[in-house]
């Protein structure tokens, strides 16, 4: 059985950045298509963007290695084409990106606290008129149980009814002028329910015991935060693969270069010409003319 021309941890570097490059393509697109909404208005959209971008530039590469593997062939950095590139080249691209990952995941992590804080104060604050806020704040109290940026109660202060249906006996001036005169109503969005149906009207009079009172703030800063140091662990963990993989590659071929070097250095022809169209018969075979008489004379004796 031959040996295979790559080496087992090659195989595996492969295979693993093929999976992650996968991976991270359909994680990308469920985010974009399912809570794009969420990118966006969290300021988590341009991490997104590039976990997708890296992944789309390490996908052919990575089907070109497996492809090599697969066929028994051994992987060339300086010779194999991938599209209009070198093999070498698209891995330092990959490279590249990965850093510029890095980098944004950084000062994504830095800001993420204000940047949060400012998205949903004001998603909140333009909730009635504003259909796309109303949607994003709406699916984001429902799916992860809260009400309000800090508290159920910043409701309480902002003008987010599209009708007088729980405070009727407010007049239209004093809803239009409530943060002037400090007029506050006790009503919270139907998405703050535990349940589909709860008492989200006068909940100073009748308690707050089925709506979520916790705020969205901390949980929403929390989940950006887990995505964004997993996205920075996928970054870090490409960059050390492609690494050692050109490492290992660039080493072996080193090492068959050398191989090849030492050979032609040390082969016999240098040591000793030997001229390859040397006549059988030709005379310089003899070397001693006495010897040459004796082997003769013998030969003779022998026919006798």
């Amino acid at each position: 059985m031959s040996q295979h021309p790559n080496s087992p941890i090659v195989v595996w570097i492969s295979l693993i950045l093929w999976l992650i490059s996968v991976l991270a393509i359909l994680w990308s697109l469920i985010l974009f298509f399912y809570v794009s909404d969420i990118l966006f208005l969290t300021g988590t959209d341009l991490v997104n963007a590039v976990v997708l971008l890296t992944a789309i530039i390490m996908l052919p590469p990575n089907f070109y290695q497996l492809q090599a593997i697969a066929n028994g062939n051994k992987i060339e950095l300086h010779t194999a084409n991938v599209f209009c590139c070198r093999l070498w080249t698209c891995i330092v691209w990959v490279i590249i990106l990965n850093v510029f990952g890095i980098i944004v995941c950084i000062m994504r992590i830095f800001s993420c606290e204000e940047v949060t804080s400012s998205y949903l104060t004001n998603s909140i604050k333009q909730y009635r008129t504003v259909p796309k806020h109303r949607q994003f704040i709406d699916k984001l109290q429902w799916s992860l149980g809260c009400c309000g940026l800090k508290s159920y109660k910043d409701w309480f202060s902002q003008d987010w009814h599209d009708k007088l249906r729980d405070f009727e006996w407010i007049s239209t001036n004093d809803r239009n002028t409530n943060s002037i005169n400090g007029v506050e109503t006790d009503s919270v969005p139907f998405s703050c329910c535990k349940s589909g149906s709860c008492v989200s009207s006068y909940l100073k009079e009748l308690g707050n015991h089925s709506i979520n009172t916790r705020g969205c703030f901390n949980i929403v800063h929390s989940c950006i935060i887990v995505s964004i140091i997993m996205h920075l662990i996928m970054f870090i963990i490409v960059i050390l693969l492609e690494i050692l993989l050109l490492k290992h590659i660039m080493h072996k071929e080193n090492k068959v270069i050398g191989f090849k070097k030492f050979g032609n250095k040390f082969n016999i022809r240098h040591i000793m010409s030997v001229n390859d169209n040397f006549d059988a018969s030709s005379d310089s075979y003899v070397i001693n003319e006495e010897d040459s008489e004796i082997d003769s004379s013998n030969a003779y004796c022998g026919e006798k």
